[in-house]
């Protein structure tokens, strides 16, 4: 096992898997739009983060789905530059090294989906977060190319100590980004998994 320990600004662009069908029709996996999903702001920095409000209309007036509980699902259409929360909190994380980028973080609920497009700049605030193994209340999520949180890569305990759950089968390496955070102070770093004696 690693221990996983962030401190510092750490940027690492990597290539990852776009939804191209879901940002050319503006909906997902052939679920219609029907989700109102806003925020305060649509641009961030590096480092910034907004809440989103995800709404559901009906007839009989309006329903929030923000939270996870009510068994809303996010997404990224750049989970190296935009990173969703399970509560409805978004993080942008950087620029793949260029002054604007843009990413969309998609809901599901259901049968019910919606989206939103931020615009990326750089020169934000940047991560603030050293975790440390008696950090209490801190929150690690994994992203390893599948637009949404996937811990079949690399697990990470309430104690940050990572270590990679299973094979990476066929491919001759993972990349993984691991987003942190405890209270409003949040942190990331770009892990590479490797097959065994391939160092």
């Amino acid at each position: 096992m690693t221990r996983v320990r962030f401190s510092g600004k750490r940027t690492v662009p990597i290539v990852v898997t776009l939804i191209a069908a879901f940002v050319a029709s503006g909906c997902a996996f052939g679920v219609p739009s029907d989700l109102d999903v806003s925020a305060t702001k649509t641009t961030l920095r590096v480092g910034e983060t907004v809440q989103l409000s995800v709404i559901q209309r009906l007839p009989s007036g309006s329903r929030d789905l923000t939270s996870a509980t009510t068994g809303t699902i996010y997404y990224t259409t750049g989970e190296s530059m935009l990173i969703p929360e399970p509560d409805g909190r978004v993080t942008c994380i950087g620029t793949s090294g260029r002054d604007r980028e843009s990413a969309v973080i998609g809901a599901l609920n259901g049968e019910h989906h919606g989206s939103l497009r931020f615009q990326l700049l750089p020169a934000g605030p940047g991560p603030g977060l050293e975790v440390t193994a008696d950090t209490t209340g801190t929150r690690y999520l994994t992203f390893a190319g599948n637009a949404m949180v996937d811990s079949r890569v690399i697990s990470v305990s309430d104690l940050g100590l990572a270590s990679a759950v299973s094979s990476i089968g066929r491919f001759n390496y993972r990349t993984v980004i691991v987003f942190v955070r405890s209270g409003d102070a949040l942190g990331w770093i770009v892990l590479k998994v490797v097959h065994a004696g391939s160092l």
